[in-house]
């Protein structure tokens, strides 16, 4: 019976990852942090952590892959100062380091960004190789 309940355990362990925690930073040619980030409780990707974006960006593929159906359309003003049109989405959920929010909009554009919309209500503590949400 124990070794029965032992295996069921260490079973839920392994189909159930912990993802709470610091998320970890993988750093490209250009040093801005990217992380993993999950959608929909099992689609996971690599994205860059923008303090400046409104909202999260996620790239056509995504969107393909995660069968995000436009619903609007909204206008943003980028770094650089030019105006762009993207398509408005939402996905289930998107969880990363601990925390998670659900029916989240996204904007369906050219570079997967984690924007405001998702953190903008928490402390974000950017580390040298972690980013922890609170």
């Amino acid at each position: 019976m124990e070794l029965a309940l032992l295996v069921a355990l260490m079973a839920l362990v392994i189909h159930y990852p912990r993802k709470s925690g610091p998320a970890p930073i993988k750093r490209g040619f250009d040093r801005t942090p990217r992380i993993k980030v999950t959608f929909n409780d099992d689609y996971t990707e690599e994205m860059m952590l923008d303090t400046g974006a409104s909202i999260t960006t996620i790239t056509q593929a995504m969107a393909k892959t995660l069968k995000v159906k436009p619903i609007g359309e909204r206008y943003f003003e980028l770094a650089d100062g030019k105006i762009i049109k993207y398509p408005i989405g939402e996905v289930d959920s998107i969880e990363v380091g601990g925390a998670k929010l659900e029916n989240v909009e996204v904007a369906i554009g050219g570079s997967a960004l984690l924007g405001q919309n998702f953190f903008g209500d928490r402390e974000v503590i950017i580390k040298s190789d972690v980013v922890e949400f609170h």
